[in-house]
């Protein structure tokens, strides 16, 4: 017997938990693309940059751009969780069914499962990296907006 869900419906699965997932974490994913993106180190005890603490980064970026500032990229990044998603569900039922079916291991097991997750999370990556390359310029911008003309409106 092999994993137990289509490919297809693997992927409608992956798709929907990715979207809701990143419409929850988006300012999150903000805030931690503002600290990496900073020279500068980020403490409170000794603020040096814009950004030195979590609440602090989150009032500056709220008072300098507003709310939606914390889902800047999130189109892009919308579309990056919905494809990995899918890419990552469909592709793991996909290969445990190809191991069920054309070797002689159980495509149950804890290892088989290990292996599958993993070329099914590489192929996922893959895929989806030009959608994350967008999503972290986007959201790495504050004001004002550089780079593409059409960056205002994702």
């Amino acid at each position: 017997q092999g994993a137990g869900l289509a490919p297809e419906e693997a992927a409608l699965a992956g798709s929907a938990a990715g979207m809701v997932t990143r419409a929850l974490i988006s300012p999150f994913d903000v805030l931690k693309i503002r600290f990496q993106l900073q020279i500068e180190r980020v403490s409170s005890k000794r603020p040096e940059g814009k950004y030195w603490g979590l609440f602090q980064a989150s009032h500056c970026i709220y008072s300098e751009e507003g709310l939606s500032a914390f889902w800047k990229g999130h189109i892009p990044a919308q579309l990056l969780s919905i494809c990995f998603g899918a890419v990552q569900f469909a592709s793991f039922e996909f290969l445990t069914e190809v191991v069920h079916k054309m070797t002689p291991y159980d495509s149950q097991t804890a290892g088989v499962h290990f292996v599958c997750g993993g070329l099914a999370a590489c192929s996922a990556t893959a895929v989806c990296q030009p959608l994350d390359t967008l999503r972290t310029r986007f959201a790495a911008q504050g004001n004002p907006k550089v780079g593409p003309a059409a960056a205002h409106i994702l």
